[in-house]
């Protein structure tokens, strides 16, 4: 079972480091085809990824979701499934090009811990509805990383047209509307799934106060996201006076905070203060 987990994962992240190649030299060669195997090696990509996680549960009959590997493929494979979904539309299907490479420096940062994390047992999550909330959580955190992904497109395109530059590396974008309304979609999609996520959270984490310590509520993670929900609460609300580059600004520098936030948090060891019945 160990051989499968491997060569699924292995050849997952080869797939996502080819396809991020593929994505950045359309942006330099203005060929449809190289961009549509770009997208068609992300799909393959995100099946090894799958197939990760389901050897992984029938390895060790637990649900996948508690490693450091795990978080990284999880939101790897719920980016790529939000992506291609978008990528319907032909018009926006440039947008991989802003997709793909960050997602290949994910797999690539995946790979690069795997071998502590890959083939150990992962933690067990007490109860479905840990497990949903898990799920949804790294959902919405796909939804915020695409939003990431798109507002920096958005100003990557606006410059270029303030300069009235023709050519360059981001003419095939797509228009500043077209990015705005997408960068809405996603805004709109990932507030509700914060919100749903806290509420599914608070109810099982108040119901297992015992088990998770008595400040669990005071745990980073916890405050990170309870202020990640009411920043895009605030952002969908008052998405009709933020219209174009003052959406775009607002979500990339959110975007940015969030990502500073979590490394600061991780390379402290500090996201499981308070958490899980710890005080360090």
């Amino acid at each position: 079972m160990t051989v499968c987990i491997g060569i699924f994962f292995y050849l997952g992240a080869a797939t996502y480091v080819a396809a991020g190649v593929m994505a950045a030299l359309y942006l330099r060669r203005d060929n449809e085809a190289v961009l549509d195997a770009a997208i068609r090696l992300s799909a393959a990509g995100a099946a090894c990824l799958a197939g990760t996680f389901l050897f992984r549960w029938l390895a060790w009959g637990l649900v996948p979701l508690t490693t450091v590997s795990d978080s990284i493929n999880l939101l790897v494979l719920l980016s790529t499934l939000v992506m291609l979904f978008l990528m319907q539309k032909r018009n926006v299907r440039a947008l991989a090009c802003f997709y793909l490479p960050p997602l290949a420096g994910l797999c690539a940062v995946s790979a690069a811990v795997a071998h502590r994390h890959l083939f150990a047992a992962p933690r067990e999550l007490p109860g479905l509805p840990l497990a949903v909330h898990v799920s949804l959580a790294f959902l919405a955190y796909a939804l915020f990383f695409l939003a990431g992904m798109t507002s920096a497109a958005y100003l990557f395109q606006a410059q270029r047209l303030k300069h009235r530059n023709p050519t360059g590396l981001f003419v095939h974008l797509p228009s500043l509307e077209q990015l705005h309304r997408t960068l809405s979609r996603l805004v709109s999609f990932g507030y509700p799934l914060f919100v749903i996520t806290l509420i599914l959270g608070g109810i099982w984490a108040h119901a297992e106060r015992d088990l998770l310590g008595a400040r669990w509520w005071l745990a980073p993670k916890i405050v990170l996201s309870f202020v990640l929900a009411v920043y895009c609460a605030l952002t969908h609300h008052n998405r009709r006076s933020l219209r174009g580059p003052k959406l775009a600004y607002v979500v990339f520098l959110g975007f940015i905070v969030l990502l500073v936030a979590y490394l600061v948090l991780a390379l402290m060891q500090l996201r499981t203060y308070n958490f899980w019945g710890a005080a360090a």
